[in-house]
């Protein structure tokens, strides 16, 4: 009976795709607030949800969860999850590379290997893409100007002048003096400071 039920409500939504449905998730609360704003981007009706949905569609192809995904013009890699632990570091727990006529699954270490290849190369060709960009374009205006420099040694030296801001002018600061502790005695023998 189940089975029929569940055709008949994909028969429905199929039929009339405008009505809503309710979707109900149960899960810890620490969870929720990690996943809670990403199930909300993935269903709004618009051409950003639609985006969210494209962007994710790849996760449900794969056994594992994939932690990565590199797509070429006709191959893919994707390095699969979850992470291991391997002493220290975390390791993939592989990679399938898919590309025509050959597909292969990757150990951990290869997968970790071939990841750590690929982001080099991906950073080598945006260093190489910025540089040959600000050759030909001038260069854009910093989206946050830069603000006021401060000396930190100044700032940990308490006999240092500091710069105040209202006035414009470096005031000396007050040395810091250290307050003394009042040890008291408890009823009990002990002693509290």
């Amino acid at each position: 009976m189940p089975v029929f039920l569940s055709a008949f409500a994909r028969l429905q939504s199929w039929l009339s795709p405008a009505s809503d449905q309710t979707l109900s998730v149960k899960a810890p609360a620490r969870i929720l607030r990690g996943v809670g704003p990403i199930i909300e981007k993935l269903i709004t009706d618009d051409k950003i949800g639609e985006s969210y949905r494209c962007a994710t569609s790849h996760w449900f192809r794969y056994d594992m969860p994939p932690l990565a995904y590199y797509h070429g013009s006709t191959s893919t890699c994707v390095i699969s999850g979850p992470l291991l632990e391997h002493g220290k570091a975390y390791r993939p727990t592989g990679a399938i590379i898919e590309t025509p006529g050959f597909d292969v699954r990757l150990p951990p270490e290869d997968a970790y290997d071939l990841d750590q290849q690929i982001q080099i190369a991906i950073e080598s060709t945006i260093v190489d893409w910025v540089a040959e960009y600000q050759e030909r374009e001038p260069a854009p205006e910093p989206r946050h100007p830069p603000g006021p420099t401060v000396d930190l040694d100044a700032l940990l030296d308490d006999t240092a002048s500091v710069f105040h801001p209202d006035s414009l002018e470096t005031r000396p600061t007050p040395a810091k003096t250290q307050k003394r502790r009042r040890s008291t005695s408890s009823s009990r023998g002990g002693q509290h400071v």
